[in-house]
């Protein structure tokens, strides 16, 4: 269903991890975003979440041009999640392999913004979470070199927010039933 409506398939690190943790957020500073098709629950935060931030990414790309080095268009990129420093983390598509799919990053506060990185999604969450590039690939530092990075369900960020619960620390939320305008 989800090769159908997005038109390919997902290399098989993503597959896994969605398999075993579904969408959520790392240490609240990473959103991994789950791709939409007819049997997303209508209750996600994430609707349209891929969607969105690919196209953001893709617009991005065309405003701006790509990396120097990838004479692609803007249609070869996927995102697959955004950083709490508004970066964009995707797929550079020129493979028919998903597999071998660079991750690319739009970086917000980079010089220059784009950036390739030649290893899957899983590889290059294990390289930020242990300082594996010569720096970090993205505009905030919250996840380069966290030993410990601790990964929350949406559906389980939403209950904890829900009873006035940081999902990320634990605490109480101070700004728990308030009503704001």
């Amino acid at each position: 269903m989800v090769r159908r409506a997005w038109g390919v398939g997902f290399p098989s690190d993503y597959i896994a991890f969605m398999n075993t943790y579904g969408a959520g957020g790392i240490d609240d500073a990473l959103s991994v975003l789950t791709p939409e098709a007819s049997t997303q629950p209508t209750d996600s935060p994430d609707l349209e979440g891929m969607a969105a931030e690919t196209a953001n990414m893709r617009h991005m790309w065309e405003s701006e041009g790509g990396p120097d080095e990838v004479d692609a268009g803007p249609e070869s990129v996927v995102a697959w999640g955004v950083s709490c420093g508004a970066d964009i983390l995707g797929w550079l598509t020129v493979d028919h392999d998903p597999n071998k799919w660079p991750v690319v990053v739009w970086e917000r506060h980079g010089r220059p913004h784009w950036k390739i990185y030649d290893c899957g999604m899983a590889e290059f969450l294990r390289r930020l979470f242990t300082k594996g590039f010569d720096e970090c690939p993205l505009s905030d530092a919250s996840l380069w070199g966290e030993p410990s990075p601790h990964f929350v369900h949406w559906r389980e960020e939403r209950r904890r927010w829900e009873s006035g619960v940081d999902p990320y620390t634990g605490e109480p939320d101070p700004y728990f039933g308030m009503k704001f305008d």
